[in-house]
């Protein structure tokens, strides 16, 4: 017995990934994301186009029964940003001599610390960086981008679709 679903359409994908910016994009998948823990995405229902954030554990399957695809990742095991691209050349300089204070001491969240004590807003440089990064990297051409999702759109509801296969009516 076959079940049918009922999905956007290619034009409704086009208007939901064209309101997005690239914040809105990456925000969902930061939250959900634990370093070492869970991956984080942020991933587009195709049922409903309502776009949310995932996170998904080393070994765990993702949600069986619910059509979407990604549209960003962090994965688990890496670090989107390092210390040096999240400071000012300035801030750098002060945060290395901040944690040369005590190099006996091994204290994990060192830049959180340091954020707090400048007055930094950890959470929202973060995310600002990120959709930079993903503007910069990922939506530099933004018709490419565009035409890799509308791939793993068509990979989710054809189940033998072949990005390159074309047939005589779309030529």
């Amino acid at each position: 017995m076959n079940e049918y679903v009922e999905v956007i359409g290619v034009e409704h994908l086009k208007t939901i990934l064209s309101s997005l910016t690239p914040e809105e994009i990456v925000k969902p998948a930061f939250d959900n994301w634990i370093v070492g823990m869970k991956t984080g995405h942020t991933v587009l229902n195709l049922e409903t186009g309502r776009v949310y954030g995932l996170g998904i554990e080393l070994n765990q399957l993702p949600l069986p029964d619910t059509i979407y695809i990604e549209l960003y990742t962090i994965k688990s095991h890496e670090d989107p940003i390092g210390e040096e691209e999240f400071f000012s050349k300035k801030e750098y300089e002060e945060f290395l001599d901040f944690s040369s204070d005590d190099p006996c001491e091994y204290i994990p969240d060192i830049i959180s610390e340091f954020c707090e004590l400048k007055g930094i807003d950890e959470y929202e440089r973060k995310i600002g960086l990120l959709a930079y990064n993903f503007e910069k990297n990922e939506q530099i051409n933004y018709n490419m981008w565009e035409s890799k999702i509308l791939n793993k759109y068509y990979d989710a509801i054809y189940e033998n679709h072949n990005p390159f296969q074309f047939s005589q009516s779309s030529l």
